[in-house]
């Protein structure tokens, strides 16, 4: 593991003189930990990413991601999004958020894809103008990179009525007789076994054919080599500002980082003081929200303890857990809810 000294810097990576004091100070209010806008290649997600892109590789229908809330399905959806496009740049790839219709109807489907794609949509266009302009609106964009493949990613599929994802399944079918294949990658909450279940009930097969036929687990941090990891992405696979080669731990504490300190080292006793305050009835895993906020407090408080021969105490990493809120979010999940593994 590379140490952060002087002699054995990586080439092009700046010394703590390239920044000054001051400088850190007044990037700091703009660092992505404080704004709470970065994503991470943590285990769990490369985990996640490996699947989907088999699938969208081999173009399967659909795939559906469950889990609990907190353990970031929505981050993970964002990530993939822009994944996806860089490795497969012939497919075109929407990325929408669910909500919840306040009525039945078969159009609202097809405004969500088409507001997913920031569509100009008239409020008095029928069901079939919206349907028509949802694979219009596709076979233009595909045609555009010279590609036969639409991707169409959900977040919080459970919110989706039975006339929704029969709506789906007529623009699956309506792309595949243009040729077109689609394959749709889910993210849901647990609820979505039931949905499966009411539907295998109801003989509603295509609907599970399509997109609710192969449904995996997505769990938090699990093991004390998956915190491993995520600490490592802050030592090393991080970056603030952008193009300076500094990590967030090399940001929050340069003088430390360049004497050889790294959260990984941390990992064993962080996983300990996390599961011991992360007890839960309901949660097999570590909701990863609450503990990249861990992380973070971390941090920021180690920040104004920078030095030569930093160490981080017991009583810091409970402080960090404490302000992560951690056990109090599970604390209001084991008094009732259903048993998320």
């Amino acid at each position: 593991m590379h140490s952060g000294t002087a002699t054995d810097r990586p080439i092009g990576t700046p010394k703590i003189a390239d920044f000054s004091q001051q400088e850190l100070d007044d990037l700091f209010d703009y660092h992505p930990i404080m704004e709470k806008e970065y994503v991470l290649p943590t285990p769990m997600m490369e985990r996640c990413y490996a699947l989907i892109r088999e699938r969208v590789w081999t173009r399967r229908t659909g795939l559906v991601l469950y889990g609990p809330p907190r353990v970031g399905k929505t981050r993970c959806s964002f990530a993939v999004k822009d994944l996806l496009m860089e490795e497969f740049p012939r497919c075109y790839v929407t990325r929408m958020s669910v909500r919840r219709a306040s009525y039945v109807s078969g159009a609202h489907i097809c405004r969500a894809i088409l507001d997913a794609e920031d569509h100009v949509l008239a409020k008095r266009q029928t069901e079939d103008e919206l349907m028509r302009n949802v694979l219009t609106d596709i076979e233009v964009k595909l045609r555009a990179i010279g590609g036969k493949q639409y991707v169409l990613i959900i977040d919080e599929v459970q919110l989706l009525n039975n006339v929704d994802l029969q709506q789906l399944v007529c623009i699956h079918n309506a792309l595949e007789e243009r040729k077109i294949r689609m394959t749709t990658i889910s993210f849901a909450q647990p609820e979505i076994q039931s949905a499966r279940t009411a539907l295998m009930a109801s003989r509603d097969r295509q609907i599970i054919a399509r997109f609710l036929s192969e449904m995996v687990c997505y769990g938090g941090c699990g093991t004390v080599e998956d915190l491993r990891a995520l600490l490592r992405c802050y030592d090393q696979s991080s970056e603030f500002p952008e193009g300076s080669g500094w990590s967030y731990t090399r940001f929050c504490v340069p003088i430390a980082f360049e004497h050889g300190f790294r959260l990984e080292s941390y990992a064993q006793q962080f996983w300990l003081r996390l599961n011991n305050a992360g007890k839960s009835d309901v949660y097999d895993t570590l909701p990863m929200e609450h503990t990249c906020l861990s992380i973070e407090y971390l941090l920021i408080a180690l920040r104004l303890q920078d030095c030569s021969i930093l160490k981080v105490s017991k009583a810091d990493l409970d402080a960090a857990i404490t302000r992560s809120e951690l056990q109090n979010f599970l604390k209001e999940v084991d008094q009732g809810g259903e048993r998320h593994t």
